[in-house]
């Protein structure tokens, strides 16, 4: 593993150092390992942890080409080794984030209520800095389909609403000499089956026969999601 840094996906499991797939991060719920994908930016360089802009939306596609990922740089130290809980009741244990100051963190960017997700004309989730309507605290992520309210500081827990669980968090590898990350997986849980079962034809439409599940390999382009949707809702 040399100087690289999982998201701490190792320090719960120091026994089993080599971190292989199928490690379980808790007694419940165990990594789920796709490929691992660079993140670029929007010239396709390697993305650096140093330009994100703190409390900011940013977007990529993993592990799927047709599911989307928030890419959060959060301005303080998170809570670490927070107990969440699936819709079906597995626990687990999110690990932290990752960067210099452990701040950086991903996840699904599918609302594990109705799956709303952000398309290219609208994204109706996303991080709020501010309090809204929807919730009387910033710093929050909202989905304005339902309302369902996620704590990013801490696993993207559920704070209010419908959702019947956290966001499934997207598992991260930086290398501190380059300052780079890389996408390897996901941890929690996963909405991915009912999202392609839900919009398998808006997919089929948009992408083409079979590319919506098809394994993103290679880079992961990150964007603003201000360039990834033509709007923002507001809630």
């Amino acid at each position: 593993m040399e100087r690289r840094e999982f998201v701490k996906v190792c320090a719960s499991a120091a026994a089993a150092a080599a971190c292989a797939p199928g490690l379980a991060l808790s007694d419940n719920v165990s990594a789920r390992y796709y490929n691992r994908v660079k993140l670029v930016d929007a010239d396709g360089k390697p993305l650096k942890l140093k330009v994100l802009k703190t409390q900011h939306n940013y977007v990529f596609n993993y592990p799927f080409a047709s599911t989307p990922c928030f890419l959060l740089s959060l301005e303080r130290a998170l809570t670490e080794n927070v107990e969440l809980k699936t819709a079906s009741g597995a626990r687990y244990n999110w690990p932290g984030g990752v960067g210099e100051n452990h701040g950086v963190v991903a996840y699904s960017a599918i609302c594990a209520h109705k799956m709303a997700y952000p398309t290219s004309q609208v994204s109706f989730i996303g991080f709020r800095k501010d309090a809204s309507a929807a919730s009387s605290r910033g710093n929050v992520i909202t989905c304005c389909a339902d309302r369902s309210v996620y704590d990013p500081y801490a696993g993207a827990k559920v704070v209010s609403g419908p959702a019947p669980q956290p966001l499934a968090a997207i598992l991260l590898e930086y290398d501190p000499g380059s300052d780079e990350v890389f996408a390897i997986g996901t941890y929690g849980g996963e909405k991915f089956n009912e999202f392609f079962r839900k919009y398998d034809f808006k997919l089929s439409l948009e992408l083409g026969k079979d590319k919506a599940r098809e394994k993103v390999t290679g880079n992961a382009r990150v964007s603003d999601l201000a360039n990834y949707s033509a709007q923002t809702a507001q809630c």
